[in-house]
């Protein structure tokens, strides 16, 4: 599948809001229908401002969360990111572990469909049993 320069461009951009203090980048990105979804999420988020709250909520618990693109194959007006993350665990609860200072470092793809220059979509999957291993084996 040839990359399209457009929406590898946009899906690198776009991941970014995913490092602490990035959240702005939803303000310039996103489609005002936007939808994110993940595997562990009990339903889709729905518009920027979700996402934004989730990805503050996500920046509390780990305020140094930092991602790294891996690879992206993008065609068309869609993308997919494979990616990870590192972070330290400093605040709340996450899977029955209380937050100790702990770093990990987890992997997860992303899949963006965009329109107009926008991201529409997010769905991803997140190696979220490594996380709880990771939690747990560091408190």
């Amino acid at each position: 599948m040839p990359s399209t320069p457009r929406a590898e461009t946009l899906a690198r951009r776009f991941i970014q809001a995913w490092n602490a203090g990035q959240v702005a980048i939803v303000d310039d990105l996103a489609a005002p229908d936007l939808t994110v979804a993940y595997t562990h999420f009990p339903e889709p988020l729905h518009g920027p401002e979700a996402f934004k709250a989730m990805l503050q909520q996500t920046h509390a618990h780990f305020p140094d969360l930092s991602i790294t693109v891996q690879d992206v194959l993008a065609a068309d007006d869609q993308a997919v990111v494979r990616w990870s993350y590192r972070g330290t665990f400093q605040e709340g609860e996450l899977f029955g572990v209380a937050a100790a200072s702990q770093r990990v470092e987890v992997a997860g793809m992303t899949r963006y469909q965009m329109a107009d220059g926008k991201v529409r979509r997010e769905d991803g999957i997140v190696d979220n049993l490594s996380l709880m291993m990771q939690l747990q084996a560091a408190s």
